[in-house]
């Protein structure tokens, strides 16, 4: 196998337009296919020898489950990713109410938000890796935010077997911006296995501490002696029974590692069996670790067996949830005519 780039065409009317497939494929039999809708990823695979595969991230059998997405597989969440309590929030004197997805709340930017639009793209070949562009402008008013917002969402698979997300966004009015990539990974052979015998270390000393609807609160919670400090590398299974409904909280990346550069590895992922293991890196303060909790078998996997709890892991990179309200969080908002700019790289090894 070599560097390669196809694209695919595919017409379906759960779709409200004709949708782009490109393929992106290194010489390491690494493959990513991704989609227009949603600026989505929509398999990422592994080519063995003698032509055998191994799906790294959870697909749909059924084309009309990706055209609702349900569980969010591999879309591009914004324009605010996670939840924001109330759906509302102040800006400049003003109340901003937004289009709720989930009761009161707002998840992942809203029912049309970024995830269920259909995205212009175009494709690039550089020396050592190939990529795709995907570009939406999101009207002022679009579920409720501010300003009209350009979005450019690149992937770019590399030679040494590292799928790069880079996020740029440019409003005309002040807005909150906060992207992310909603893939689901499980790095086993068999899928039915699910990922609660995956090993993860997250550099986190702390955690945002929830309400009854997964809004943060404002408080931060240190890790220690809790189920949520994976510091050192443990299996997920070890601590996951202590929680109610498993994983599905930010971590917050810790002030000690590294600060010389802008990327920082924020997850390491290992499947213990065959030994394949992701390490993922991003510029942005901390991750929100979900655990497939509330895959619930209704849907069915690209091989036709349900998609059941725990059986794929999110490891989502973006800003603190719920900052727009929360003073003394980080800032989610993006001042006019300013760029944004996030990164996040995906490192896969030992495959």
């Amino acid at each position: 196998m070599s560097l390669s780039i196809s694209t695919q065409q595919l017409t379906h009317s759960t779709f409200p337009a004709p949708l782009e497939l490109i393929t992106l494929t290194n010489s390491h039999g690494l493959e990513v296919v991704l989609s227009s809708y949603g600026a989505s990823i929509w398999s990422v695979k592994l080519y063995e020898k003698e032509d055998k595969t191994i799906d790294l991230s959870l697909s749909y059998q059924n084309i009309q489950d990706w055209a609702i997405n349900p569980y969010y597989f591999g879309i591009t969440a914004g324009r605010v990713a996670n939840r924001i309590g109330g759906a509302a929030f102040s800006l400049k004197g003003q109340t901003i109410v937004l289009t709720p997805n989930e009761g009161n709340n707002q998840l992942h930017g809203g029912p049309q938000g970024l995830s269920h639009c259909v995205w212009q793209c175009e494709t690039k070949q550089y020396s050592d890796a190939v990529g795709a562009i995907f570009r939406i402008q999101s009207p002022d008013g679009d579920q409720g935010y501010p300003g009209d917002l350009s979005v450019t969402v690149e992937y770019r698979l590399s030679e040494s077997n590292e799928l790069i997300l880079i996020y740029d966004a440019l409003s005309d009015q002040t807005t909150p911006v906060c992207l992310t990539n909603h893939a689901y990974w499980n790095l086993a052979s068999d899928k039915q296995h699910g990922i609660l015998g995956h090993n993860l270390q997250l550099n986190a000393s702390h955690i945002l501490a929830l309400d009854s609807e997964q809004i943060p609160t404002g408080e931060l919670v240190l890790v220690d002696d809790t189920p949520f400090d994976f510091r050192q590398i443990k299996s997920i299974s070890e601590d996951i029974h202590k929680l109610s409904n498993g994983y599905d909280h930010y971590f917050v990346m810790s002030k000690d590692i590294d600060n010389t550069s802008c990327l920082k590895t924020i997850a390491t992922l290992i499947e213990p069996i065959s030994g394949r293991e992701l390490e993922i890196s991003t510029t942005e303060l901390g991750v929100q670790f979900y655990s497939g909790n509330f895959l619930d078998g209704t849907r069915l996997d690209n091989h036709g067996k349900p998609l059941n709890q725990y059986q794929g892991l999110c490891l989502e990179t973006h800003g603190y949830p719920n900052a727009v309200n929360i003073a003394h969080f980080p800032s989610v908002m993006l001042e006019e005519n300013k760029p944004y700019k996030q990164i996040t790289v995906h490192r896969f090894k030992n495959i």
